[in-house]
């Protein structure tokens, strides 16, 4: 089942997104906007590698950076994250929620988080290539202010972030919660330019609960606090898909 989500996928202001799915749920992918700016865009995320009952969805997370790959007139867009939170329903749609995590005002936006549900249809199968590959990381850890060591205001949450390639925006991790380790990739900023807030969208896998997982918000540079929003991605039937992104707010600070 998971395989069903490799390909072409476009919604409904036309904006294309290419994703291919490993063995273990990982997936890496390209997104090509349309809309507001335009430009091509990585995409990392995770599905569960379960399949589904049947008539039942496949959960997935997805992290966006609007900081194209691609040679682009640049703009403010280009610090923004997004996380989408759903699931392909077992119709053949994929629905997600789009929180969009803006860190400067560009365009009328000013800084906060956005809110809009998409849908995407199925337009082709297996891309051919993609514009970025995960191979440009090191083992060397850059200099950045969101590497460290976090804890929550809730001490069982526990996060550790390293930034592995400043040009594409790489950054991983590990979150410990729920007495779980759970291994997260995704893009943080790393062209901030004198803003004070430094976008994040990470994804995982909680294998205990079957759930992919994921992380978006910013760090506070002025008082170096990191605002999350946990997003986790519920199977459910297509009745059902009002319970498909669970949510809750996380905020951390460096130890």
């Amino acid at each position: 089942m998971s395989q069903d989500l490799n390909g072409s996928w476009v919604n409904s202001y036309g904006s294309k997104m290419d994703l291919l799915v490993a063995v273990d749920g990982g997936i890496v992918g390209q997104y090509s906007s349309t809309t507001g700016s335009t430009g091509v865009y990585a995409v990392i995320g995770q599905c569960s590698p379960s399949i589904p009952s049947e008539g039942d969805g496949l959960a997935v997370v997805l992290s966006i950076y609007w900081h194209p790959i691609n040679s682009e007139t640049p703009d403010e867009s280009w610090h923004w994250v997004s996380t989408y939170c759903g699931q392909l329903l077992d119709s053949g749609e994929l629905s997600v929620i789009n929180s969009l995590v803006a860190t400067s005002s560009f365009s009328g936006f000013s800084p906060g988080d956005y809110i809009d549900k998409l849908s995407f249809q199925k337009v082709s199968g297996i891309p051919d290539s993609l514009a970025f590959s995960l191979s440009p990381q090191t083992q060397e850890k850059l200099n950045n202010p969101i590497n460290g060591e976090w804890i929550g205001d809730n001490p069982d949450v526990k996060l550790a972030l390293t930034v592995t390639n400043n040009h594409y925006g790489f950054v991983h991790g590990l979150v410990e919660y729920q007495d779980t380790l759970i291994t997260i990739k995704g893009f943080t900023d790393t062209n901030l330019n004198g803003l004070d807030r430094q976008s994040i969208s990470v994804c995982g896998y909680m294998s205990g609960r079957d759930v992919p997982v994921s992380l978006s918000g910013w760090l506070d540079l002025s008082n170096n606090s990191l605002q999350l929003s946990r997003w986790i991605a519920n199977t459910t039937s297509s009745e059902n898909v009002y319970y498909q992104a669970d949510v809750e707010s996380w905020l951390l600070s460096k130890q």
